[in-house]
């Protein structure tokens, strides 16, 4: 198939090396910086395109299927144009910022003989696949998710839209604690109501979103799951997730599943080719997806399943520390 990436930033290096590896024909690369673009072409020996207008590529080119790996704001507006062409979209986290931006991917969605993806990869892990699969008839009464990691001003700094409102959507909730609470619900079930706190005592001076979270989902079965989520860290730890039913305790780490007091290492056994804390989930996902595609099954994770974690998200930033509905 023939495929494009929209923005050439850190997370498109695991798009670009997932793609590579499962064979597809990658004929465009946009960037407003095209210069990101033909240093991508070398590093991955491509032979395509370059765009600096992704609505230009859009009409030049015959694509199948486009890679969305921009700044969070834009990923709205730019799944709809890819959409409303019937180009299926993988598009990277969050699916949105704001529940406008989630109505009008709704609409498209509804109108179009595409797919759209969501990159949630961490549900790939095989850890995470293998307590899924654990808990498949043993339904969890308590959760409880912890991210303890480091993103400092030069961080913040590094690019204009990240730590604000208006274009990040959030900070440590919407940008790295996304996945936890995707996992938390996935295994727990979408809750009735929230209470969350967002604080940022840190980073005032850089950014006007939280970098620090805490929140409390309640469950419809009487249970909940509670997320605690920090960028203030002077180290980023490995993600520790919980879960306890009536037969089972698990707990992942990293790479690890403690299962009942005892240790279970699930290993993915794939390349990684970018940070640690992103795993290796991409390949399994995207190998998924055109598996979908070529043979006209559904992927899991839709729009429906994507928007889950940011309409939960945006719930914690309209809390303000009461009990509110989801």
């Amino acid at each position: 198939m023939n495929v494009a990436v929209i923005g050439v930033g850190a997370i498109s290096k695991m798009h670009l090396a997932a793609l590579c590896e499962c064979g597809q024909n990658i004929t465009a690369l946009c960037d407003i910086l095209p210069e990101k673009c033909y240093a991508a072409k070398e590093s991955f020996g491509l032979r395509c395109n370059v765009y600096d207008d992704y609505l230009q590529m859009l009409q030049s080119e015959r694509l199948d299927v486009v890679h969305i790996c921009t700044p969070h704001y834009l990923h709205a507006e730019m799944i709809c144009a890819a959409l409303a062409r019937h180009i299926h979209v993988l598009c990277e986290k969050p699916l949105a910022i704001n529940e406008e931006q989630l109505r009008q991917i709704e609409e498209r969605v509804r109108h179009t003989s595409a797919q759209l993806g969501v990159c949630h990869q961490t549900r790939y892990n095989e850890t995470v696949r293998y307590a899924k699969q654990l808990f498949a008839d043993d339904p969890i009464t308590a959760g409880a998710g912890t991210l303890v990691w480091q993103r400092d001003v030069a961080y913040y700094r590094s690019a204009p839209w990240r730590g604000k409102r208006e274009t990040e959507g959030g900070g440590v909730m919407i940008n790295q604690a996304l996945h936890t609470l995707d996992l938390l619900q996935w295994f727990c079930g979408m809750p009735q109501s929230v209470t969350a706190h967002i604080s940022n005592d840190t980073l005032k001076d850089a950014i006007d979103v939280e970098e620090s979270a805490f929140g409390i989902f309640s469950l419809p079965n009487g249970g909940n799951f509670i997320i605690n989520a920090t960028n203030a860290a002077k180290y980023s730890f490995p993600i520790n997730l919980m879960f306890r039913s009536e037969k089972h305790t698990a707990c992942i780490m990293g790479d690890n599943l403690f299962l009942d007091g005892k240790i279970i290492t699930k290993s993915d056994g794939l390349p990684l080719f970018g940070k640690e804390v992103w795993g290796t989930g991409h390949v399994k996902l995207i190998r998924d997806f055109y598996d979908c595609i070529q043979n006209g099954r559904k992927f899991e994770l839709d729009f429906y399943e994507g928007q889950k974690a940011v309409r939960l998200i945006l719930k914690m930033y309209d809390a303000h520390g009461e009990r509110i509905a989801v």
